[in-house]
This record gives C-alpha cells, sequence and structure tokens, in this order.
C-alpha cells in the first residue's frame, strides 16, 4: 500500500479543524448553560464527571494503546496468521479487560468524585457523583475508539477516525441545546439541578462518545476486518515491556492531575464562597481546550499520518529514515506552536471575552500557551520513541513534567490567593513542558546511539528556534500593543472586530518577520512530501 503524507495529513488537518471547530461551539453552548468559572456550580462538577473518564481512560489504556498497538501491528501485518493471531489477543485483553473496569469504576462513582475534589461540601460531591453515574460508562466507548482507530492507522486508513469526532460533537452540541432550550437554567445552585437535568446533560455527553465509538465499525467492515476473540498472552512479551514504561508514564501524570484538580476545586468552591468570579477547574480545562487547537490540527494530525511510516521504517532498523520523518514534523510543528502562543499571549482575554463571555479564562489561556511549543515538540518526539519501541524516554519526559507540573500546583495553593492559583497552576505546567521537550529529545538522542545510529547534530534546527522566538516575539508585540492602544469595545460586535484586526496583523507580522530572519518554513510545507511505501 502506498499513501501520500500530504494527502493524509490534508485529510485529518480538514478533518479535525471541523471537529475542534464544533467543540468550541459546544463549549460555548456549555458554558451559557453550566457557567465557565467559579461562578457557575454545575460547570465545576460537571467538569469532574466528565472529565472523569477521560482521565481514567488514560489511567487504564490510553497511553499504553498508543505506545502499543500501531507498532506492533505493522510489524503483526508481516507476520501472517502467527502476528493476526497476536492482533486478535491484544485487542480481546484490552476490550474485554475494558469493559469490565468500566463496570467496576462506575460503581466506584463516589469515591472517584471524592479523590479529585476532596474539599468539596458533600451537596457538591453528590451533584458531581449524580452526573458521574452518567458519564463514566464514556470509559468503554473511549478504549473501543481508541482500539478501532489505532487499526485503522496501522493500515494506512485516518479519514474515519478523525471526522468521527467531528459527529460525536454534533451529537453534544443536540445534548446541550435540548438542556438549554427545555430544562431550567443550569446556572443555579446545587438545589436547582433536577434528576432529569443531570440524565439529559451528562448522558449526552455518553451518548455523544458511544456515537464516535460505532462510527469506525463502517470502515472497519468495509476493509475486511473482523476481530475474532482470542484469549492467552503468548507473543505479547515484547508489547507488555513497552506497556509497562508507559503505564507508569500515564500514573504520574494522573497523580499529577489529582493534585491539580483539588487545587484548582478548592480554590473554586472558595471563591464561589465569596461571590467572586474567577477562574477554577473548568477554565483550566476551557483554557487548554483553546491552546490544544493548533496542537490538534498540525501536531497530531502529522504525527499519526507519520507514525505508522516510522514504526515501519523502525522494524526494518532503517533510523536514519526514522530519524528524518520525526525532523519532518517538528519543524512546522514549532512553527505554528509559537505563532500560536504569540497570539495567545497577546489576545488571550480578549478571545475569551468573545467566545464565552469572560476575559479570566484567557487569562489562565495566556500564561498556559506559553509552553505550547515544549507540549507539541515532546509530543512529536515520545511518538518517535514509541515507534523505535522505546517507553523510557517517554516515561521519564512524563515524569519529569508531572513532578513540575504538581510543584507548581502545590506552590500555588500555598503561596497564591484563589483568585491567582489556576494561573499559578498554568504558570508551573508552562514551565513542565518545557522541561519536558529537553527531557524527550535527550532522551530519543540516547535512544538511537543504543541502536547504533548516531543522530544528526541539532544545530542547524537551534538556529531555526531563535529565528521563530524572534517572529513570535515581534508578533506578540503588535497584538498586546493593539489592544492596549484600541481599548476593548463594550459591543460585542467591536470585539469581534477587534481581535480580527488584532489577530490577522499578529499573524502577519509572525510570518513577515519569519521570513525576513531566514525562516522558510511557509514555503517549505507547499512542496510536495512524497510518497513513501509502508
Amino acid at each position: 500500500m502506498r499513501v501520500s503524507v500530504r494527502g493524509s495529513v490534508g485529510s485529518m488537518m480538514t478533518a479535525t479543524l471541523v471537529s475542534r471547530a464544533l467543540g468550541f461551539v459546544k463549549a460555548i453552548f456549555l458554558v451559557a448553560a453550566i457557567g465557565g468559572t467559579s461562578a457557575g456550580v454545575g460547570g465545576q462538577t460537571f467538569e469532574i464527571a466528565n472529565s472523569a473518564p477521560t482521565y481514567l481512560f488514560a489511567l487504564i489504556a490510553g497511553g499504553v494503546l498508543g505506545a502499543v498497538l500501531v507498532p506492533q501491528i505493522v510489524r503483526n501485518l508481516n507476520a501472517g496468521s502467527v502476528g493476526q493471531d497476536n492482533t486478535d489477543r491484544l485487542l480481546t485483553i484490552v476490550l474485554v479487560g475494558g469493559a469490565v473496569a468500566t463496570v467496576v469504576l462506575t460503581l466506584c462513582a463516589p469515591g472517584i468524585v471524592w479523590l479529585y475534589a476532596t474539599t468539596w461540601s458533600p451537596e457538591w460531591r453528590g451533584l458531581a457523583t449524580s452526573m458521574a453515574y452518567w458519564c463514566l460508562p464514556q470509559i468503554f466507548f473511549l478504549i473501543a475508539f481508541a482500539v478501532l482507530s489505532q487499526v485503522l492507522n496501522a493500515r494506512g486508513v485516518f479519514g474515519a477516525p478523525a471526522w468521527a469526532p467531528a459527529i460525536s460533537n454534533l451529537v453534544g452540541i443536540g445534548g446541550i441545546l435540548v438542556f438549554l432550550l427545555v430544562l431550567p437554567s443550569g446556572l443555579g445552585d446545587v438545589g436547582t439541578w433536577s434528576p432529569s437535568m443531570i440524565a439529559v446533560l451528562s448522558g449526552s455527553a455518553t451518548l455523544a462518545i458511544a456515537v464516535q465509538s460505532l462510527l469506525l465499525a463502517v470502515p472497519l467492515r468495509t476493509m475486511g476486518f473482523r476481530l475474532r476473540l482470542r484469549w492467552g498472552v503468548s507473543g505479547l512479551g515484547e508489547m507488555s515491556a513497552v506497556a509497562g514504561w508507559t503505564l507508569l508514564g500515564v500514573v504520574a501524570g494522573q497523580v499529577t492531575y489529582l493534585v491539580t484538580a483539588n487545587v484548582a476545586n478548592n480554590a473554586g468552591e472558595t471563591l464561589h464562597r465569596l461571590g467572586i468570579d474567577g477562574p477554577s477547574l473548568n477554565s483550566l480545562s476551557l483554557a487548554y481546550l483553546l491552546m490544544l487547537l493548533p496542537h490538534g490540527i498540525v501536531t497530531v494530525s502529522l504525527t499519526t499520518a507519520l507514525y505508522t511510516r516510522m514504526s515501519g521504517y523502525a522494524a526494518r532498523h532503517d533510523f536514519t529514515a526514522t530519524e528524518s520523518l520525526s525532523s519532518l514534523a517538528t519543524k512546522p510543528v514549532a512553527y505554528v506552536a509559537i505563532a500560536a502562543s504569540a497570539a495567545f499571549a497577546a489576545l488571550g482575554p480578549l478571545i475569551t471575552t468573545v467566545l464565552f463571555g469572560n476575559p479570566s479564562i484567557g487569562q489562565v489561556l495566556q500564561v498556559l500557551s506559553i509552553g505550547l511549543v515544549g507540549f507539541s515538540q515532546a509530543y512529536v518526539l515520545n511518538r518517535t520513541s514509541f515507534a523505535l519501541q522505546d517507553a523510557r524516554g517517554p516515561f521519564l519526559t512524563q515524569l519529569v513534567i508531572a513532578v513540575l507540573s504538581a510543584a507548581g500546583a502545590a506552590a500555588s495553593a500555598l503561596m497564591l490567593p484563589p483568585t491567582l492559583t489556576v494561573i499559578g497552576i498554568a504558570a508551573g505546567v508552562t514551565l513542565a513542558n518545557f522541561a519536558g521537550w529537553f527531557t524527550a529529545y535527550r532522551a530519543l538522542q540516547r535512544t538511537f546511539r543504543r541502536l547504533g545510529h548516531v543522530p544528526v547534530r541539532g544545530h542547524r534546527a537551534s538556529l531555526g528556534y531563535v529565528r521563530l522566538l524572534g517572529a513570535g516575539l515581534a508578533s506578540f508585540m503588535v497584538g498586546w500593543t493593539a489592544v492596549a492602544f484600541i481599548g476593548i469595545p463594550s459591543d460585542f460586535g467591536g470585539k469581534v472586530l477587534l481581535l480580527g484586526a488584532a489577530g490577522t496583523a499578529s499573524l502577519g507580522v509572525f510570518i513577515v518577520v519569519g521570513y525576513v530572519f531566514g525562516d522558510r518554513t511557509v514555503s517549505e510545507l507547499r512542496r510536495p512530501t512524497g510518497r513513501m511505501g509502508r
């Protein structure tokens, strides 16, 4: 099979752009329905209930599946019936084990909510627990989607897994619209929430995730894939070693989130009790949603398209080609990440005022976005390590990020007032992402050398980052100066016009200054990337 890198990346970027756009629409409606800061009890409790499945999925299988499935399935494609048997065993273990884990965790909803919000009042925890009973079944469907999409990706099919989240967001939007149009306001206190309100909001969120996974059955059936349940662990020893390191990294990340969630939730409830509308845990999540837009469109799409090829080259011990593909991703990823960081840092409060009617979310975004380039670069480098069947480097990266992020959250709780606590958490995450980038780079270099490949020196890449940093600083100054000089208008139309003008000017300056400094990323992106066989 021969698949165009440009075609695969373009299709995924388009799908991701549509999905992210619908995700923003969903977030806007959700904030209108239940709030996005400390002022809304429903917004804070739903954040715990609806995010818990995602974090528990990551703890159970998320990182392990991403690290294991594609490289192993690529190897199995050339291993005949034995390879097919091993794939069937892996999928059987994951799906059946995931179903059992989902049932157990759903029954443990009260304890799960308590872990994420130990300082909340019984009334707040009770509402979050009622929502969690509806949301926690998402775990199985997230596992199913991860498994089926990785099978499709390993066989060079990227479109369906990329478009399914867009359909899922449409279902989620429909559920929130029903909530807004039919049910009472979700902006009141705990006592105003009825069982029907909980069922519609949380149940539609789970339905959206279920639809996302079921949609992948169509392309799998078309390509002739049939899952045969096979039990046993024979032939999975190599995968277990990789999965073990990956699981340790995921555990470190989840422990960090427990610290972060409790610190942010305590600040959110304190601000609510004081009558102050400030950033809380759901504000941090909304800021993440915005920050990860360029990461999802460019970094994830590009790396996903190249990951199968990197795994194939690594399986054939062609480490020069593996490194070349990794480098192919890092440059455009850095370009987009730094451009986005400059715009978010300059225009964050204006962006969230237009989208959500609240500038405090944008203040969190300003700080969080500075670390976007580190986050995205570490992602590319870690995926390269996984293609080389090395999970130790990504574990060390995740451990560094986890320790520094948790330390930042703890320091914020001890040293900052509740109004600045979540912003302090964002600052800790930013520093951690840069440290993670450095750790991932050094770990990948060591892995290449251990495999007998001398990696290319990165002097030219370092010079490229300096050019982009200069362009980013110029872009930030233009955007920030425009808002500071003009001031934020009082009417919505004026805010939109200012955001469009300042954003365009900021992006234009980044492109021009980068070109003057010698960066040619835009020109290089226009060139055909060619075709590579698997």
